[in-house]
């Protein structure tokens, strides 16, 4: 019998956590007592004036138009249910707050990741803006994906050469794009079959692009130009006798320029 009153009282402990739950998230707390308050004034008001009839209908009814008739007299509630009601109630609002904290967790991390995307959605927009503003001078259209091509074949065609080494084979990926013999973009010409050593062996996706190639890029991208025309180079010392004897027996010899000699 006791063990269900305890229930009851912990059912009525529920309740008014319910009420505290609701006070904590909409943040009125001025209207209302905090629990430990609530449950000190249960334990000591005069359980005689604080009897409260819940209801009046058939104990024993159920079903539709049937009210449980019960009597919650304080005057039995011993120190063990109020310790339990008071347990309950704040499990309650510390699974309550819990949810909230994890609820707010996730939003920032959210609104975190929205910025992020955010940011590089301008980044993108930006190099996209400097590529074709840089391509109209050379008289190519250059996307962002174009334009770190050509930083990234530079760098690991002519990385150990001068400035003018880098921006004449700047110049050569651009003469490439303008020329019908070719592909008109500059991701087209670099990843062609066979026509660059750094994209067969994959090295062009290794290099660390310096600055120094980024300005001689730039350079050639807004119009500086040495290639008279050129649409090949090589490496005669790095490159296979049998591409060295088709450089020189099918296309028309240029000039050389620190270590790389330049056709068309």
């Amino acid at each position: 019998m006791l063990t269900f009153k305890r229930h009851r009282f912990a059912a009525a402990i529920a309740t008014a956590a319910v009420t505290a739950i609701v006070v904590l998230t909409s943040g009125s707390f001025g209207a209302v007592k905090p629990m430990d308050a609530l449950a000190e004034t249960v334990s000591t008001a005069d359980t005689k004036d604080m009897a409260k009839t819940i209801h009046t209908s058939k104990a024993s009814g159920t079903g539709p138009g049937f009210v449980i008739n019960t009597k919650l007299n304080l005057s039995g509630v011993d120190a063990q249910t109020l310790k339990e009601g008071k347990t309950l109630t704040g499990n309650l609002i510390e699974q309550s707050v819990q949810k909230q904290m994890e609820k707010d967790a996730l939003i920032k991390e959210q609104n975190e990741k929205n910025m992020e995307i955010l940011q590089e959605q301008e980044k993108q927009a930006e190099l996209e803006r400097r590529a074709a503003e840089l391509g109209a001078g050379s008289g190519i259209n250059c996307s962002a994906e174009d334009y770190n091509t050509l930083l990234k074949i530079v760098q690991a065609e002519a990385g150990i050469c001068d400035q003018k080494g880098k921006i004449l084979v700047a110049n050569v990926i651009i003469n490439r794009v303008k020329s019908s013999k070719f592909p008109n973009t500059v991701t087209s010409v670099v990843y062609q079959k066979k026509q660059f050593s750094p994209v067969s062996n994959g090295r062009i996706n290794q290099v660390t692009v310096t600055q120094d190639t980024v300005e001689c890029v730039n350079r050639a991208l807004a119009g500086e130009d040495y290639s008279q025309g050129a649409l090949y180079f090589m490496n005669r010392g790095r490159s296979r006798s049998g591409a060295v004897g088709w450089f020189d027996r099918s296309l028309t010899y240029l000039f050389s320029h620190d270590g790389h000699e330049f056709f068309r």
